[in-house]
């Protein structure tokens, strides 16, 4: 259990990142303008399944809700009920033992509704 304690602490810290992701990348494309672009998008000229997600991001911190990625909102509501989750399982002092392959098969299953949703969403 103290390794699944360990996984929850760092899912959090990601979490944690991507919250503040829209503050990093303002930071960043002003120190690095050229690494702090679409790699993919600069190779074909196509935008990628996550371009415009990061300001979409800062969109939603500033209360507005005009999205250049259609899955934002998704991304965005995964991310809400994750970060939730991970502070009611941190909080916690007893846990199953049964409670980690339970939280890995919920994941999966989302994760794949996500992705599922990005690529449907891609041109």
């Amino acid at each position: 259990m103290k390794k699944y304690r360990i996984l929850n602490w760092t899912v959090f810290g990601l979490l944690c990142y991507i919250a503040a992701l829209p503050v990093i990348a303002r930071v960043m494309r002003f120190l690095l303008p050229g690494l702090w672009r679409c790699s993919y998008r600069s190779m074909t000229g196509r935008p990628c399944p996550f371009c415009g997600t990061t300001r979409d991001l800062a969109h939603l911190w500033r209360g507005e809700s005009d999205f250049l990625n259609p899955v934002t909102p998704y991304l965005a509501a995964f991310v809400l009920a994750e970060f939730a989750w991970r502070i009611v399982l941190l909080l916690r002092r007893k846990s199953s033992p049964h409670l980690p392959w339970w939280d890995l098969a919920i994941h999966i299953a989302l994760l794949a509704l996500l992705l599922g949703s990005y690529l449907a969403c891609w041109d």
